[in-house]
């Protein structure tokens, strides 16, 4: 834990955030409209369910599913490692710069490590579904809803942690701010 707040700045959180945003675009502009231009990927939607899961890879068919296989096996695994420092390190500048490193609200930087095993995990089941299309074990729908439904929810709790860290960072101050008689 200590070695994020001493490796964190301002710069490093930015590159991984532009880095974060290069592969975000590159998966949702160059991938996602070759596997299907109609339909939403499976790792965007909440709730998967078997027929949600067998629907998706029929509609895209053989060349669709090869595809979506390696968007998962390289992209979609490279993605969760670079969000996961660039919010953890966005994070802790915030939590620098609201005061609160020596309180356990810095423990909030480890939530986008969550997002990230979530989704590598996703990924991973998600591959094993590809792979043994049209047959998909029932206890393998469970964990692929299981970790869809963990990386979303972490993602809940990452964005509204930044956004009330933005937030107290911003009437900090504001409240520093001295107004002239």
């Amino acid at each position: 834990m200590h070695w994020l707040y001493r490796y964190a700045s301002w710069k490093k959180a930015g590159f991984f955030l532009a880095l974060n945003f290069t592969l975000q675009a590159i998966i949702l502009l160059v991938f996602y409209p070759e596997i299907s231009a109609t339909l939403e990927p499976l790792d965007i939607r909440v709730g998967l369910t078997a027929d949600a899961i067998e629907d998706f890879l029929g509609a895209i068919g053989s060349d669709g599913r090869a595809l979506y296989f390696f968007n998962e096996s390289v992209p979609d695994m490279l993605f969760p490692v670079a969000y996961a420092f660039a919010y953890a390190l966005l994070m802790v500048q915030l939590i620098k710069a609201c005061g609160q490193v020596h309180t356990p609200l810095k423990y909030l930087a480890l939530l986008p490590f969550a997002i990230a095993l979530s989704d590598i995990l996703e990924n991973l089941q998600m591959l094993v579904a590809i792979h043994s299309y049209p047959t998909i074990a029932p206890a393998l729908v469970r964990g692929l809803a299981a970790a869809n439904l963990a990386k979303h929810i972490f993602t809940t709790l990452v964005v509204s942690a930044l956004g009330v860290l933005f937030v107290w960072l911003l009437c900090n101050r504001l409240c520093q701010v001295r107004i002239p008689d």
